[in-house]
Parts: C-alpha cells; structure tokens; sequence
C-alpha cells in the first residue's frame, strides 16, 4: 500500500513537473501582453516589495520599451534602518532596469512602516495625483485587496489608488491594475504554480494580465533581492528559491465604479 502511494506521488510529480515545462515554454514564447511604450507607475509600500513581489512585471515591461516609474510610500522605517533601506532600494530598482530619476521614495510622518499603522487613503492619493500629473503617467499597477501578505501598508496602496482614479477628474485615462494574490500553498511552489495559474487564467486579456520570468530575468529579480542586504535573513533565501512571485505575476484590471 506504501509502495503504492509513493509511487502514485511519483507519477503525479512527474506529470505536474511535465506540463509545467512545457506551459512555461508556451507562456513565455508566446506572451499575449500588449502594453509597449507606455508610462507606467508602480505604487509599492516598502522598500523590496518592487523584487519581493513585482520582478517579473517590472522585467517584462522594462523589455518592452516602456518607461516605468516606482513610487515606494515609506522608506521602511520600522526597525530604524529607513536610510539604509531608501539606498537599497535604489540599488535593486537600477538592478531591475527602472532609471534613478523614475524612483521616487516618501518619507511621510504619516505613511511610516508597520502593520499597525493605518495610511490615509486620501493622503496617498494627493501623493499619486502629484506624481501621475508631473510624469504623464497612462497605467497604475499596485497590490490588491489582500495585499499578497495581507499587510494593511500594501492594501493601503490599493485604496490610495483607487480613490487617486475615483476622486480625480484628471485621472479618467488612467488604467489601474492590481497584482493578484493566491492561497498560500501555491505561493510557495515557484514555477510549478505554472499550470493552475493557466487554468484559472481569465481569457480577457485586457483585464487580465500574466507575466512569467525568464531564467535570465529571474537571476535579475534574485541579484535585485540581493540588494536588500539589511531585510536578507535566512528566510528570505527560502522565499527567492520558492516564491511564485519570483517567476509568476498575475495583474487584473481594477474597475472602478
């Protein structure tokens, strides 16, 4: 009966492992994606969330001819280590192809990091209206309801977000996206998330957005990690080997009624 189990475990392994190769050569030869030269802004919360959780969005969109802005809102204060964060940040966003004039980092006394800290909605917005304005931006992406984590700094990016698209008249052009968070069992399975990641995949593509990493772009995502030498405890090793936010980003479209 072990014996039996244990094999039947092989097989479904083999199988998984099998489909997950041959998805990820399709996916990534045949990306539907269309988003080319565009001025795109990525809302973050701390600094190494942009690698933590957007590597593969920010890869992509960086090959695609596009100009891509990060709006960090804390510098990661928590601990102390807000100066030594607001450097490290700016060494992984080089890394991940963003231009230093792009990076844009808040130090506000009432956006400081930690999850018991509630951030206004209304004050993030005034920060994005400020920023979109200056730098003509067309698309907004930002974490979702869930915040991947949920960390109540990431989900007040979202609300910061949508009340900037709901409240500003200026804002109507603006595309806002969100990135998607899963269950926790297949955050930590990398790449083999591949084939359940297609099949709940929404076949809208404007709505529904799917960026995969390259081997090249995921040893970029990991060397931009690397940056981040004061948050890089044992764990974090663990998260760059396992996360699917490491190879796989699913963005959807944010309706706002």
């Amino acid at each position: 009966m072990i014996s039996f189990v244990i094999y039947s475990l092989f097989i479904f392994l083999m199988f998984l492992i099998t489909n997950t190769i041959i998805l990820y050569y399709i996916m990534i030869n045949n990306n539907e994606v269309q988003l080319n030269e565009r001025k795109i802004l990525l809302i973050i919360s701390h600094p190494d969330d942009e690698c933590m959780f957007f590597g593969p969005t920010l890869l992509f969109l960086r090959n695609r001819k596009n100009q891509v802005h990060l709006l960090c809102l804390s510098i990661g204060n928590e601990s102390g280590l807000g100066e030594i964060r607001r450097n490290e940040l700016e060494s992984s966003c080089i890394t991940l192809g963003i231009d230093i004039e792009n990076i844009n980092i808040i130090d506000h006394p009432s956006l400081q990091d930690g999850p018991k800290n509630n951030w206004d909605p209304t004050l993030i917005s005034n920060i994005i209206n400020d920023y979109v304005t200056k730098h003509k931006i067309d698309i907004i992406i930002t974490f979702d309801e869930k915040g991947v984590s949920s960390h109540p700094n990431h989900i007040a990016a979202l609300n910061g977000a949508r009340h900037f698209i709901q409240s500003v008249t200026t804002s109507n052009d603006i595309i806002l996206y969100k990135l998607l968070t899963v269950p926790v069992l297949r955050k930590y399975i990398s790449i083999l998330d591949l084939p359940l990641t297609y099949l709940f995949k929404n076949r809208n593509n404007l709505n529904h957005l799917i960026f995969i990493s390259s081997f090249t772009n995921f040893i970029r995502a990991r060397k931009a990690m690397t940056s981040h030498q004061s948050q890089l405890v044992w764990f974090r090793h663990l998260y760059i080997l396992f996360s699917r936010y490491m190879m796989i980003n699913e963005l959807q479209l944010v309706n706002i009624n």
